[in-house]
């Protein structure tokens, strides 16, 4: 959001959902900019950020995760602002976006900020339910059949952008004896994947200790779950896991070769949908 001199809304923009009354939030601040010792300020509010920069004629507002660093925020106001600047040699105000040339080329650009920072996608859960797979799958479109216990942590990159977001996918340990790692990879994750088998042995660890254990490590963070392995005998339903854990859970046959669009499909409305 940018607001002009007088703290009006002049311009307006969104690359995923959000749950925070955001409009409210920044006319309170606005209203004590006068009284804020600096020119950048980032503000908490519940598991999101708000960066605020201050100019003399305008002001920028910059909402992310609350597992962004200040650091990162202010480098993307900095860059917004960058931005700004180049498409107006004499002040931001209403008028500046009313020009649809430079309201595209500034559009163009801020696509183009939030690319360089990548969200950052953990994939946590037992050895052995497919988290490898998945990121494998994603990354390189690789269906691997053969079992590879993470020993620390997996990363990968993934080679399109999905929405205006640039993906890095890490893989946790599931064995037991490596989940010490776990506080280490899931350090400003952004979103946390959990993975199952389906089976009800495997549903019950995740409820009782592995859930609690991430969102201990990693309370900020938006949660959803892959209900994996949905082709073999007796497999749990995502619905049932889903009620069972109370996060959005999906359906999924990692093995499968359609299996890379249906998980593409899944981050889109993860990182789109889920607040």
């Amino acid at each position: 959001m940018i607001f002009d001199s007088r703290d009006r809304e002049i311009f307006y923009t969104s690359f995923a959902n959000y749950a925070i009354n955001l409009s409210f939030t920044s006319n309170i601040v606005l209203s004590i900019k006068d009284l804020l010792a600096r020119r950048f300020e980032n503000i908490i509010v519940g598991k999101y950020s708000l960066g605020f920069l201050f100019e003399p004629d305008y002001s920028i507002l910059v909402l992310a995760d609350r597992s962004n660093k200040a650091s990162e925020i202010y480098e993307v106001t900095t860059m917004i602002n960058n931005a700004l600047t180049s498409i107006s040699e004499d002040g931001i105000t209403e008028e500046t976006f009313q020009d649809s040339s430079r309201r595209d080329s500034f559009e163009d650009e801020l696509e183009e900020i939030v690319k360089k920072i990548p969200i950052k996608i953990t994939f946590v859960g037992s050895g052995g339910v497919g988290k490898t797979t998945m990121v494998r799958l994603l990354a390189r479109g690789i269906v691997s059949h053969e079992y590879q216990p993470t020993i620390f942590a997996d990363v990968e990159h993934l080679d399109i952008t999905i929405g205006a977001f640039s993906i890095s996918l890490f893989t946790v340990a599931g064995q037991e004896q490596y989940r010490r790692t776990w506080d280490v990879v899931s350090e400003a994750t952004d979103i946390v994947i959990l993975v199952l088998d389906s089976t009800p042995d495997n549903l019950r660890e995740m409820r009782e200790t592995i859930y609690p254990r991430i969102r201990q490590l990693a309370p900020y963070a938006r949660y959803v779950a892959i209900a994996n392995k949905q082709d073999l005998p007796n497999a749990i339903p995502p619905a049932i896991i889903e009620e069972q854990l109370g996060i959005p859970t999906y359906g999924m046959i990692a093995v499968h070769p359609e299996a890379r669009e249906k998980m593409l499909s899944i981050l889109e409305r993860i990182i789109s949908e889920t607040p």
